[in-house]
């Protein structure tokens, strides 16, 4: 990762720390970033970040929020049509 995208998580870590200490509640988090307009990636990186989980959990956290309901849709979307092209190979 390269310097600039570091120090914007970061950056993001720290306006979202307040929001998790306040209840520890993963779908508020989410929904913090949705708003701020913290996406995908990056979202999954301040959510590891902020809640000292591993990569998967915060992946996990992300996935399953309601309000990110649209991108749990494309990544099963997207997992489904590997799977199927794995087969046609």
């Amino acid at each position: 990762m390269d310097a600039e995208r570091e120090a914007r998580i970061a950056e993001v870590a720290a306006r979202a720390q307040p929001v998790w200490a306040e209840n520890h509640d993963g779908e508020a988090l989410q929904e913090f970033l949705k708003e701020i307009r913290c996406d995908g990636v990056d979202a999954v990186l301040v959510t590891r970040q902020v809640v000292g989980c591993s990569l998967g959990e915060a992946q996990e956290m992300f996935l399953t929020a309601r309000c990110r309901a649209a991108e749990l849709a494309f990544h099963n979307a997207f997992m489904e049509a590997l799977e199927r092209s794995q087969g046609d190979a």
